[in-house]
């Protein structure tokens, strides 16, 4: 086994306790599907310890991640530091590789990603109960992990450009067949979203981690493979799992860095500094004819500092334009904190020409007269601090 140093730059996660990681996510626990609520009841695997070596990415090791995550198992990712050196220390020279550190203290190391995850699988509950059951789930997740990589491989990532539309075109209808033979198996259990009766097993990870891949990356192809009225079985073993509350905390991410939290959901607010925040509040909403939501001092400051948010919804929604006026000297707040002297907000309007004649009667003094852009169209006015406000909109207008 490859040694880890707390040098290298990626990174040993601990990934458990997965409840505590969705609780952190803020993903709630009720879920449709309640008898997916796995809980662990022997002291064995409660106090197992799991450990997948791999490099830093998802690919092969992705469907044992979601299968732990699900149980709610302890388990770390680890990646080899010096991995040519390291290799001949392996079974086979190949990773993944995943560790079962038991509570005695013994290790079982085991290789090959099919071997591992149908030893979780088993170790777990998460297979048929009958040999029948059993063979139904193998050819379901091989299905998923053999042949859909390698159309994916011969089809796509192999191609000069797997970027070019027809390329991906091409792919997604060798893939079709294959999406045809997993609604069949679906179908016939019942199209309840699972592969046999009504339990999770191994080989619903192995779809399901294709089609999260294919969602994320080929959004347009893939809701005509697969939606609730296009192989609607598929869909709902998609939506089942999508939705379990571990699998979301862990999509939604944070705990390692290819599963990173969701960054920016949406922007809240783009603002200015002001000197007199009164001012300015009388010129945006009387003039400009912004809606104010928000006026407070903030708590500890000076009757002077002022933090204002303001909206172009009347009911309050929407992106915020705040104003903060420091309560001292501008100047003196922007060079102690680095703050720019200029500003680059942008107001979306349906026409920039009617929206100019309309602040113009307001009394707003305009520094960029309305002009055709390439793209649309474009006016700036200056506010009583100098800030430059411009309006925009996406179409030009009649000169």
């Amino acid at each position: 086994m490859t040694k880890r140093q707390s040098s290298s730059p990626a990174k040993d996660v601990d990934m458990a306790p997965a409840d505590t990681a969705a609780k952190k996510a803020k993903v709630g626990h009720d879920h449709a599907y309640p008898q997916d609520i796995y809980t662990i009841e022997s002291d064995f695997l409660k106090n197992s310890k799991f450990e997948i070596l791999y490099m830093a990415c998802r690919a092969r090791a992705e469907v044992p991640r979601y299968l732990l995550e699900y149980v709610g198992a302890k388990y770390t990712s680890k990646a080899p530091v010096n991995w040519p050196a390291g290799k001949k220390n392996t079974p086979f020279g190949v990773l993944p590789i995943l560790t079962h550190h038991k509570p005695n203290g013994d290790e079982l190391e085991i290789p090959e990603t099919g071997s591992f995850v149908r030893y979780l699988g088993r170790l777990f509950g998460l297979d048929g109960d009958t040999l029948e059951e059993q063979v139904t789930v193998d050819v379901f997740y091989q299905a998923a992990a053999d042949n859909l990589l390698n159309i994916c491989f011969q089809e796509l990532w192999n191609k000069p450009d797997p970027t070019d539309k027809d390329v991906i075109s091409n792919c997604f209808a060798k893939l079709e067949p294959f999406f045809d033979g997993f609604e069949k198996y679906l179908v016939k259990n019942g199209s309840n979203g699972y592969v046999i009766k009504e339990k999770t097993t191994y080989a619903d990870f192995s779809i399901f981690d294709w089609m999260n891949h294919f969602f994320e990356a080929y959004s347009d192809h893939m809701t005509k493979l697969v939606s609730p009225t296009v192989r609607p079985a598929l869909h709902k073993l998609y939506t089942r799992l999508d939705s379990h509350p571990r699998i979301r905390a862990y999509i939604e991410g944070g705990r390692w860095e290819h599963r990173p939290s969701v960054p920016l959901l949406s922007l809240y607010s783009a603002g200015i500094n002001v000197t007199d925040y009164e001012k300015s509040l009388e010129f945006y909403t009387k003039k400009v004819g912004l809606t104010c939501v928000l006026n407070v001092a903030p708590p500890g400051f000076g009757e002077k500092e002022r933090y204002l948010e303001l909206t172009t919804e009347k009911d309050g929604s929407g992106t915020k334009f705040t104003i903060y006026c420091p309560g001292t000297s501008l100047e003196k707040f922007q060079e102690k904190y680095k703050i720019p002297t200029t500003s680059a907000v942008a107001f979306n309007v349906a026409d920039v020409k009617d929206a100019h004649d309309r602040l113009v009667k307001n009394g707003v003094e305009f520094s960029m007269p309305p002009a055709n852009m390439p793209w649309g169209s474009l006016a700036m006015f200056n506010d009583p601090d100098g800030n430059k406000i411009s309006l925009t909109s996406t179409k030009q207008f009649q000169e």
